[in-house]
């Protein structure tokens, strides 16, 4: 596929996904559709901060849930302890999450790329205890309910987006401008760079890359994207409590991100549709929501370990095979 090709192709995708996201409103005002629709969104952009470090980087982070926690917390304490508006809160939210990840993949990388699984998975188990015991500052077990709606005033104009249609339109315009920006940054030089880290690190460091920097900069991107998605979901279920570092997210994120495909776009974007969607269609009881996505990652690994992306590239390479022979013998 040319270049050109591949850019009319990626803004179609972009386009189709814009259209429809616009269209859903007009085909229901269901409270519960449009709730799927906003989980939908924000989980797909969850996914591909786990995608940026793990497909990308090749660094599996199981902090990815520590920084939306961490980010939900920072928001909703901005709002409701600082006065801060959500927007305030959310840019706070990305600054203390990439200046964490920072700091811990800092320490972690220093060892190796297995030590950094479990300095992540600690980091996740820490916030979560910090977030049940520091009674004073997050409220404990109780939480942080009551988050106000999001609002952007214009003058003496307030606008809400309290209600589920509008909150939808609010988190399309997020997961446009993220998948956007995660877009640009893993077709550009930085995203090319981490994959060369990933195929071949001792290649990397043997060209002059500062592998470590770079990880630093694929961690720093993750968290950033984590904690806005964080924030924006817990002031769309209006509280915050550390059922927010559950062990449930970590294994959405890691079931999309397989499925779809490491380091692929547009499969990992479909796959966080699909997986956030279909359980709520199919009305699976929470009790086995686990068990099936837990299932579903296991039949994913055995059989497509490559994932949606790979099963498209294996179905184009049998598409271009036959038209490569008949050229070759053709007179």
């Amino acid at each position: 596929m040319t270049s050109t090709s591949s850019v009319s192709w990626n803004a179609l995708l972009a386009a189709l996904f814009l259209a429809a996201g616009i269209i859903v409103p007009f085909l229901t005002q269901s409270s519960y559709f449009l709730t799927i629709g906003i989980t939908a969104m924000i989980f797909t952009v969850f996914a591909m901060s786990l995608n940026i470090v793990y497909g990308y980087a090749g660094l599996l982070s199981l902090a990815q849930v520590g920084f939306w926690g961490v980010g939900s917390y920072v928001a909703a304490l901005v709002v409701t302890r600082l006065g801060g508006s959500i927007w305030e809160g959310m840019i706070a939210a990305a600054l203390v999450a990439a200046a964490g990840a920072i700091l811990i993949g800092a320490a972690a990388l220093r060892l190796s790329n297995h030590a950094f699984v479990i300095v992540s998975l600690c980091f996740t188990l820490l916030m979560q205890m910090l977030a049940q015991e520091w009674i004073d500052l997050t409220n404990g077990p109780m939480g942080i309910p009551g988050l106000p709606a999001p609002s952007i005033g214009f003058g003496e104009i307030d606008f809400s987006f309290g209600t589920p249609t509008r909150f939808f339109y609010l988190t399309l315009a997020f997961a446009t401008v993220s998948l956007g920006a995660i877009w640009i940054v893993v077709t550009s030089r930085i995203g090319k760079t981490l994959r060369m880290i990933k195929h071949d690190e001792t290649l990397a460091r043997s060209l002059g890359v500062r592998v470590t920097v770079w990880k630093l900069v694929a961690i720093a991107l993750a968290s950033v994207f984590a904690a806005l998605s964080g924030a924006l979901y817990v002031f769309y279920v209006t509280i915050v409590d550390p059922l927010i570092f559950d062990v449930y997210f970590t294994q959405v994120i890691l079931v999309i991100v397989i499925i779809g495909g490491l380091g692929s776009f547009w499969p990992v974007v479909f796959s966080g549709l699909l997986i956030t969607v279909l359980p709520e269609i199919l009305r699976t009881p929470n009790e086995l929501r686990m068990i099936s996505y837990g299932v579903i990652l296991m039949a994913a690994v055995l059989l497509m370990p490559t994932g949606i992306a790979g099963l498209a590239g294996k179905a184009r390479t049998r598409r271009t095979t036959p038209a490569a022979a008949s050229v070759e013998v053709s007179p």
